[in-house]
């Protein structure tokens, strides 16, 4: 199994929300409060739950 950035789905396979950066490529859900867009290398972004789940850090965890 893939963990981290690399489990993000390919930018190819993005829908167009997630390409515009409104939806999350992992999971397909629209961004909102409680689903928030946390970047990472390469333009790739997921909400906060996947990121979690996915087992990155975020730059704000990476500059503690």
């Amino acid at each position: 199994m893939t963990t981290g950035w690399d489990a993000v789905p390919a930018l190819e396979a993005w829908t167009v929300h997630e390409i515009t950066g409104q939806a999350c490529p992992c999971c397909h859900c629209i961004y909102s409060l409680a689903r928030e867009k946390v970047t990472g290398p390469g333009g790739r972004h997921t909400c906060r739950p996947c990121t979690v789940l996915l087992g990155v850090c975020t730059e704000a965890e990476a500059a503690r």
